[in-house]
């Protein structure tokens, strides 16, 4: 699984994760308290390497690729939906993204983001069940602090797919990711309904 999000450029563990979310929060309301131009996302992404490095320098975590794992967690959060433009829509994937400039973060944007990294290993493997949580538990928020239960992890994952109920299915005890159809079904099925009683 860690695998998957790695060929697709959107592995990080979970503390440099974690590290990352809290610097990238820091630098947007800087720039929102000071007054100043937003920062547009390429140069976001390393300010947040060179902040979460010093960062964790200062607590003696030791990480060493802070500027990759930057890359990854911003273009988890870009894909995800929770960067926002000064207009507050969320910055559209694609060639003009990194020039776009980062204005605010949408609200609970950690769990929208660790949702979408969900959905991603349940779009790509295709073999997802209910037995996998403890694997998706290690895969997305595996830390080396054995203090951390990993039934509390686990029940992060559960949480996080209770969050994609509309976007994730679970069907013959495989998850898989609802077609764009069957979404517009399930958004018109009751209107229908109520057609028909009157």
């Amino acid at each position: 699984m860690g695998d998957c999000l790695r060929s697709e450029l959107l592995y990080s563990e979970k503390r440099p994760r974690d590290i990352l979310f809290r610097v990238i929060e820091q630098l947007v309301s800087e720039a929102s308290n000071e007054e100043t131009d937003p920062k547009i996302l390429s140069k976001l992404t390393r300010d947040a390497a060179a902040r979460a490095r010093q960062q964790a320098e200062e607590s003696r975590f030791e990480f060493g690729h802070w500027e990759n794992t930057s890359k990854a967690v911003i273009k988890a959060m870009l894909f995800a939906g929770v960067l926002l433009t000064s207009e507050g829509d969320p910055i559209p994937p694609g060639i003009t993204a990194q020039a776009t400039p980062l204005a605010a973060l949408k609200d609970g944007y950690q769990d929208i983001t660790e949702a979408f990294l969900l959905q991603v290993l349940i779009e790509r493997l295709g073999d997802v069940t209910p037995r996998d949580h403890t694997a998706l538990a290690h895969a997305l928020f595996r830390q080396f602090d054995r203090a951390v239960p990993l039934d509390d992890l686990e029940d992060h994952v559960v949480i996080l797919l209770a969050q994609l109920a509309d976007k994730v299915e679970l069907a013959n005890e495989v998850y898989s990711v609802r077609s764009p159809q069957s979404e517009a079904e399930r958004s018109t099925a009751e209107p229908v309904t109520e057609a028909a009683d009157e």
